[in-house]
């Protein structure tokens, strides 16, 4: 075809502000790693594809969580906030370390930025975070002044127990323990069920930023994966 250009693994950008080699930057929703060093203003060639150790913000990762990029720290970080969603972490990283192994995801705008609509996710997994109240090893931090007014919960493994049992979905801090979710039997979380959130028909906003939390009551669960996601919006503090 005449009119291919480049496969997009790498971009000619200009620099937003002064950057060295191997530096992390932000262009609109595009992110890029730095393959020479450039001054503010100049065209700077940059890598949007693959895996790289950058700077670091004093956020703990654990091995698959989101990496966003504070444009202000010029940091990679755990904070979803206004910042970018970049990509995953392939290496684990405690809080006093100052770089963070990330897969670049390379997709312009794919953190669903646009007119500010973001998205938590948190993955419950019996097999891996146990039968009682617990917050998901996987879970994202819903931040302060967010407005929480919709998504879905899905369990895509049943949830068991030995007895009656019930779960709720809320934050860690910032709002209720059944904000996101309120108490759901387990009956009502069998293979591949779809719920509605409590926040759909009750918005809420956060008052701290807070991890997605679970809450088991009557448990402990003996079985499930539960699934979340959910939708908001940065309000003015």
């Amino acid at each position: 075809m005449t009119n291919f250009v480049k496969s997009g693994k790498n971009l000619t950008l200009a620099a937003p502000y002064d950057v060295l080699s191997g530096g992390g930057f932000k262009v609109g929703n595009i992110f890029g790693v730095a393959a020479n060093d450039a001054l503010s203003g100049t065209d700077l060639e940059c890598e949007v594809e693959g895996v790289y150790d950058l700077a670091k913000d004093s956020s703990t990762f654990a091995q698959g969580d989101l990496a966003y990029w504070d444009d202000t720290a010029k940091k990679v970080t755990s904070t979803v906030g206004t910042n970018l969603l970049i990509g995953t972490v392939e290496v684990a990283a405690a809080t006093g370390v100052a770089v963070v192994r990330v897969k670049l995801f390379g997709v312009p705008g794919f953190s669903g930025q646009a007119h500010g609509l973001k998205v938590a996710y948190a993955k419950y997994d019996f097999s891996v975070d146990g039968g009682a109240s617990c917050t998901p090893t996987v879970s994202d931090t819903i931040p302060i002044n967010a407005v929480v007014f919709g998504g879905s919960v899905v369990s895509t493994t049943a949830v068991a127990a030995g007895g009656a049992a019930t779960v709720s979905i809320g934050t860690v801090a910032g709002s209720g323990a059944a904000s996101i979710l309120a108490a759901t039997a387990k009956t009502s979380l069998g293979t591949n069920a779809l719920v509605v959130p409590t926040a759909v028909a009750t918005p809420f906003k956060m008052s701290a930023a807070g991890k997605i939390n679970v809450t088991i009551a009557t448990g402990p669960l003996t079985a499930g994966v539960i699934e979340v996601w959910a939708l908001y919006t940065t309000a003015a503090a």
